[in-house]
């Protein structure tokens, strides 16, 4: 069995030094007065899984409740990186790709398997649009969501990034429309599903290549059932909990894959129908050009009654009806919203995820 401690040397940028080395090159440069900005994030991992202590810390993104700083053991880290490294069938000197922010678990891990699977690691700017080192031919590459979403929409962004080999999309639900955008790519292209909490993922699902929408597959050494309230349960020994008891509810394919469908805690109770957000929001995203969500609000009849708050400007009381008759042909009575909100503007994740809770509290009060 193999040991954290044995892997001891990170190439980076296309320099390959041990990760005390990498330590010794960061002190020179800070007292010779030099920045090491780019790379400042990456040798703070570096310093952490070097030293002596058996945990790192991480960060929550924020997306189930308050963020917050967790400590994960390395060996568990070891653990979580070899199942990525065997599952994309990733091999030494192959080339990785970070443009995640590295105080969350996505930007750790990415650091992590490079050390562990001694794949050459380049890092860039972690903007909507990453730019792709020149002259690199990148094997690996892991995105949030919103970045693939606009490297989707940008020409010459889609034409360089068709060149990377393999490419996971996590920290996020990756909606109908950039699916269908990503099915006819010719790299291979994975929906991730994980938490912090996890240790990053530990189920895959393929997108490219795909005629319809396919389920998580969960990895090596992973063991799912549901709860009663069909929620998804992780078993494994290499995972901080062991169960992990997760608030995501999904759908049994078999004991080995699932279909994710929604959140309990976004759960909506409308006269005695238990009605899941984000299904509804797939089916309403056609019909929109703005940011939204679904919630349910308290209600005197109803218990809770749909509401669909969107970041606009108020529509015109022609447009919103007009929006709802649209709606009608896609949700049932139950489903359909009692009512539209509007704010300015959403409040986000320390990631980038809307805030649902924090969102619906700038909804104005009625007069």
């Amino acid at each position: 069995m193999s040991d954290w401690r044995d892997y001891k040397s990170l190439s980076l940028n296309g320099t390959k030094r041990s990760l005390q080395g990498w330590r010794a090159f960061a002190q020179q440069q800070l007292q010779e007065g030099y920045g090491i900005h780019d790379i400042e994030e990456i040798l703070e991992f570096v310093v952490d899984w070097s030293n002596r202590k058996e945990w790192i810390e991480a960060r929550t993104s924020g997306s189930t409740g308050r963020p917050k700083n967790i400590k994960i053991k390395k060996e568990q880290i070891l653990a979580s990186a070899e199942r990525t490294l065997e599952s994309l069938e990733l091999k030494a000197g192959d080339s990785a790709l970070l443009c995640l922010p590295n105080r969350f678990i996505g930007g750790k891990m990415m650091i992590a398997r490079s050390i562990i699977g001694e794949l050459e690691l380049h890092i860039t700017e972690n903007t909507a649009t990453p730019q792709l080192p020149s002259g690199i031919d990148i094997s690996f590459a892991a995105v949030v969501p919103y970045q693939m979403s606009s490297i989707s929409k940008d020409a010459d962004a889609t034409k360089n990034w068709k060149k990377v080999k393999k490419i996971i999309v996590g920290g996020g639900h990756v909606d109908d429309a950039l699916e269908a955008k990503l099915r006819s790519w010719p790299n291979e292209i994975y929906e991730s599903f994980g938490m912090t909490e996890t240790i990053s993922h530990v189920a895959l699902r393929k997108i490219s290549g795909t005629k319809e929408r396919e389920p998580f597959v969960v990895l090596d050494t992973i063991d799912v059932e549901l709860d009663d309230r069909g929620c998804l349960i992780i078993h494994s020994e290499a995972l901080p909990t062991n169960p992990t008891i997760t608030n995501d509810i999904v759908q049994m394919v078999d004991k080995r894959s699932f279909h994710w469908m929604g959140r309990a805690d976004n759960l909506i109770n409308s006269g005695g129908v238990k009605i899941i957000p984000e299904v509804l929001e797939k089916l309403t995203k056609p019909h929109l050009n703005v940011r939204f969500f679904i919630t349910g609000m308290k209600d005197e009849d109803l218990g809770e009654r749909v509401v669909l708050v969107l970041e606009s400007q108020p529509l015109t009381q022609l447009d919103e009806e007009e929006l709802l008759t649209d709606l009608k042909n896609d949700l049932s009575k139950y489903e359909l919203p009692k009512e539209v909100a509007y704010v300015d503007e959403f409040v986000e994740t320390e990631n980038g995820k809307i805030n649902r809770k924090k969102s619906v509290k700038l909804i104005p009060k009625p007069v």
